[in-house]
């Protein structure tokens, strides 16, 4: 992060998210919007924890990407269980040194985990399967994972990096050439304003209340 905020054609802004539920800032969204707007092709949100609540990311995001330490054991898993399963990627980290076989094995027991998860037909944007109609060209199947792909990198070394960059371009393919970014955003847009409504009229009426108590 400290080598990105020194990069010319970047730009980080911290987002407190001031006791709010869900990891997010309350006007994080606007300002993810405010920044593609402005132009930049690329905006990541990081949320202030982990955990079964911080789910509201995906409600911001095109793809949902969940960084993992290597080791976390089956205690932290369960506390990760709700987050998991709306990630659209798994990233074990720390796949280095003395951790690097750690990494290794945490990076499977998901594995064997998301085998068990099943995502909705299309979630990428394109069929899970040769079966369910995704295409086939020059002898490879084009098709999207079944579930969640868990992929190994290392933020020390920048090993597989590279592979994630693709894993990411290769979603934002897919879901822009079915259509699926629009719809998913339109979902958003509607979770967004219905929120705000909420927190308005709650706002409201708390400020209603205090002030007939005062004149009493």
């Amino acid at each position: 992060m400290s080598n990105l905020s020194h990069h010319p054609r970047a730009y980080v802004r911290p987002s407190p998210s001031s006791g709010t539920l869900g990891g997010l800032g309350s006007y994080t969204h606007d300002a993810v919007s405010l920044c593609e707007m402005a132009g930049y092709d690329l905006t990541i949100v990081e949320t202030v924890g982990v955990g079964q609540s911080e789910v509201e990311l995906a409600e911001c995001v095109d793809m949902f990407l969940l960084l993992l330490a290597p080791g976390g054991g089956d205690e932290l898993q369960g506390s990760k269980k709700g987050i998991v399963e709306v990630a659209d990627v798994l990233v074990v980290n720390k796949a280095d040194g003395e951790y690097e076989k750690v990494a290794k094995k945490t990076a499977s027991e998901y594995k064997k985990a998301m085998g068990l998860l099943r995502k909705p037909v299309g979630w990428w944007g394109k069929k899970s399967s040769e079966s369910d109609g995704c295409s086939k060209e020059n002898g490879a199947i084009d098709c999207a994972p079944a579930a969640p792909p868990v992929l190994l990198i290392s933020a020390k070394t920048g090993f597989g990096l590279e592979e994630l960059w693709q894993t990411i371009s290769k979603y934002r393919e897919f879901t822009n050439s079915s259509g699926n970014v629009i719809e998913k955003r339109k979902k958003q847009n509607r979770y967004w304003m219905w929120k705000y409504l909420r927190e308005r009229v709650l706002e409201t009426a708390k400020k209603k209340s205090t002030r007939q108590i005062q004149s009493r």
